[in-house]
């Protein structure tokens, strides 16, 4: 399959966009609630509720990691707003990615295992969270929780685009 000139430039926009949560975090909240709210308006309707689902789903996932002891997000007890806003707009790229590409689960499942964490050390070496526990086991943790988050929020995308 040949993604097109759109993918790619929305790709790099959701990078930058990440890039500006990582580097800025707090000071940046607001700009990247109201990116993450454009980029929820500009998600075609019929995607806008499972980006939204992926987006909770994801934030319930990190509130999982602070309240049980295994990260900390700079400056905050909690998720930080930054840190919403990051997954609703990672929420609406994920939905639109998983509506362009046949992805089964265990695909999906082997990404999540490995750009989840990846994306989370990145995040540590900027000092956006600090972990909790053993480097080696926050990113078991992560990988596993990664490894179950995205096919759960593809599922519906990728069970109503097979059954079309």
């Amino acid at each position: 399959m040949k993604l097109h000139a759109g993918f790619w430039l929305i790709t790099l926009c959701f990078g930058a966009y990440w890039g500006l949560a990582l580097f800025a975090r707090d000071r940046a909240a607001l700009v990247l609630a109201i990116g993450a709210v454009a980029a929820l308006a500009l998600t075609p309707q019929v995607r806008r509720k499972w980006a939204v689902l992926a987006a909770l789903a994801g934030i319930a996932m990190d509130a999982f990691w602070c309240y049980s002891g295994v990260l900390q997000f700079s400056g905050s007890t909690g998720v930080p707003v930054w840190m919403m806003a990051l997954w609703l707009a990672f929420g609406c790229w994920w939905c639109w990615l998983m509506q362009l590409i046949r992805a089964s689960a265990w695909p999906t499942a082997l990404f999540g295992a490995v750009a989840g964490p990846l994306s989370y050390l990145l995040s540590w070496k900027l000092k956006a969270f600090t972990p909790l526990i053993a480097p080696d086991l926050l990113l078991l943790a992560l990988s596993v929780g990664w490894a179950v988050y995205l096919p759960a929020v593809s599922w519906a995308l990728t069970r109503r685009r097979n059954a079309a």
